[in-house]
Parts: structure tokens; sequence; C-alpha cells
């Protein structure tokens, strides 16, 4: 499937659910009339923002609420494991693009990364589970054998990827893809062209419904400006305090290759290490005292944190 997310129209012109929506929908059908299209456009994303910020600001609350407040943390219901750091892009919005990547070269020891596997199949664990975060996975010439064993040992799990997919050629889609559930192919082209590689993927989807249903190409600009990944991305420097919390660290594990867990997916460089599962199980890592430090500093407010406090990623807790 291709997704273009410069075609989306915005949320609050196709549904309105509650008070609000209805509301919102009503606003940008007026404007519609008198406004011209570039104004108009620029409104419909701010109110689609506001609209989005609020919703997922209510929902955080509540999972909160209802699952930590009080309680023992659940286990994590989402991680990420970054089996080497390393990137070959240039988007400039991305911290840990090939031209600003500060990071030491390291790969993941293959002992380490099937301590994790087989832990995650000892736990039964059924949630999500990336072999990627702030890298290219394709990278690791290790990629298709370690996917291949963490279907094998954690059968319930979502396993799925993102990858630019340059280096992604159909041998290796078609060696890898039994074993996925879902591979997101980041086609990034300012001309909005799919690049080789996702030509010769999106022919095979084409041919085959089961495939392509685990299949998302999507159609990107590499110049444009997203979020500020906690005010490190190099061509975003706004600095904007929210006032809520956030659901990455109470359903987010993120794993860097020399077995370190990051705060969360924006913490690329690991400035805020939780654990070190060289020297202690997930469990453990995910209840250590730092992770549990941490969790209660963000429940009270973002600016607790210094890499939290101009951090503009809204992420709900449905998504994880």
């Amino acid at each position: 499937m291709i997704v273009n997310r410069y075609e989306t129209k915005p949320y609050f012109e196709l549904h309105f659910y509650t008070v609000d929506t209805f509301v919102l929908w009503n606003i940008g059908k007026f404007a519609k009339k008198i406004m011209k299209k570039e104004k108009y456009e620029d409104l419909c994303k701010w109110l689609q923002k506001r609209y989005l910020y609020e919703t997922i600001k209510r929902e955080t609350e509540e999972w909160l609420r209802k699952n930590y407040d009080g309680k023992k943390c659940p286990l994590f219901s989402s991680i990420e494991i970054e089996v080497i750091n390393r990137c070959n892009g240039e988007c400039p919005f991305c911290p840990v693009n090939r031209h600003v990547d500060p990071r030491k070269l390291l790969k993941m020891d293959e002992g380490l990364y099937k301590k994790i596997i087989d832990e995650l199949g000892e736990l039964k664990y059924s949630g999500r589970l990336a072999l990627h975060s702030n890298n290219e996975p394709f990278l690791d010439s290790r990629i298709i054998e370690f996917t291949k064993y963490a279907r094998e040992k954690v059968p319930k799990a979502f396993l799925y990827m993102y990858t630019n997919g340059t280096l992604l050629t159909i041998d290796k889609f078609n060696e890898i893809i039994p074993y996925l559930d879902r591979i997101v192919i980041d086609n990034y082209d300012d001309n909005l062209k799919l690049h080789e590689n996702a030509k010769r993927i999106h022919e095979v989807c084409k041919s085959s419904r089961e495939i392509d249903r685990k299949v998302e190409i999507h159609i990107r600009k590499v110049h444009e400006v997203l979020d500020t990944r906690g005010g490190q991305s190099p061509n975003n420097r706004k600095r904007k305090t929210y006032d809520m919390s956030c659901i990455l660290p109470y359903k987010q594990m993120i794993i860097r290759p020399d077995g370190k867990t990051s705060l969360c997916c924006n913490d690329p460089y690991g400035k805020n290490t939780l654990a070190d599962l060289n020297k202690m199980s997930l469990k453990d890592a995910w209840y250590s005292k730092n992770a549990e430090r941490i969790r209660y500093r963000l429940r009270k407010r973002r600016t607790n944190i210094k890499l939290c406090k101009f951090c503009d990623t809204i992420p709900g807790p449905k998504g994880y």
C-alpha cells in the first residue's frame, strides 16, 4: 500500500464524533469559503494539530490514572531493538542523519541479541517488536537472520520494521517478508517519486494480496520540518513546553546496540540511560530505579526532565 501523507485531508473534515470535532469541522467548512487555499490549508493544519493534542492529552491522562497512579507500571507493550546505530539517510530533520551523527559506531553482540529475544519468548511477549530505532536496519548484514530468530522465538509479537528502502533489494525483501507482520518503507524524495527498490516492491505487492497487507510505502519529502525530537532536530529549533505527560516511558522500551536502554525513541544519543541489559533481565531493566524515577518525575510534568522539556512529540497510548 502506498501512503502519500501530502494528500491526506484534514482530520476534522472527515470525522466529527464529539462536540469539539463538530465545532472544528464547522470552522473549517466556513473558512474554506472565505480564505485563500494556502491560508486555509495552514488553518487546517493548526486546527488538526490542536484537536489531536487535546485528544491525546486526555487519553494519556486517562491511561495513567487507570494503569499507573498508585499501581506498578504494566510491563512494556512496545520494544525497539537497534542492532546497529547508523543510518545512510541525509534527512535534515533527523539528529542522526549521516552528516551529523556523533555516535561511535556500534553493532549489537549476537549473544546479547539472542538473550533479549529469548527473554521475550519466556515472557510470552505479544506486543510490538521493532528491529529498528534511530537507524537503518539493513546496514547490518545480519538483519534477516535476526528477524527470523525473533519470529521463531516470539511468535505472538507484532514484528515490524521501518526502513528507507535504499538497501532493500527485491531479493532481501522476498527473504525477510515471510517473518514480518509489517514493513514500512519511508520513500524519501522531494519530487514524491518512488525510488527503484520501492517500485520493484510495489510491483510485487500488486500481485499478492498477502504481501500487500504487510507493506506500507510512505511517500515523504526529504527536506521537511517535523518534530523537534526532544529539541535535537537539526532543522527545528522551536522551544515550546507542553503541559502534559508523555506515554512513552510507561509503554516503550528502547535498546541500543550496547545493550543499554534509553528514555524513549527521541533519545538516540542515550542522554538518559535507564538500565544495562548486559547486567540484568528485561523485566528488571523495566523496573530499574532509573526507569521508575523517570516515570515518577514525568508524571508531574515534562519540564522535570531536561530532554522532555521542549519535546513536541505527543504519542497517544493507543499506538503503543
